[in-house]
């Protein structure tokens, strides 16, 4: 079922395209980056990005456990 789905929206996207390409390419932003938008150094990102991947990783562990044991 995936893989239909992603099938299916590239083969849409592919339909589209040429409707589409005008709005596609009206945002460019050149070498914009994500630390660059924010004002902000990339190793700081970088940082807060892994924080936030772990704490969503304790978080998911401890939702996991109480739900096995409602089980």
């Amino acid at each position: 079922m995936f893989m239909i789905g992603i099938l299916g929206g590239i083969w849409v996207f592919a339909e589209a395209y040429t409707a589409l390409a005008r709005f596609v390419w009206s945002g460019e932003m050149g070498s914009a980056t994500l630390a660059g938008l924010l004002g902000v150094p990339f190793w700081l990102l970088a940082v807060g990005v892994a924080v936030m991947a772990l704490g969503m990783f304790a978080l998911l562990r401890k939702l996991e456990r109480r739900t096995a044991e409602v089980k």
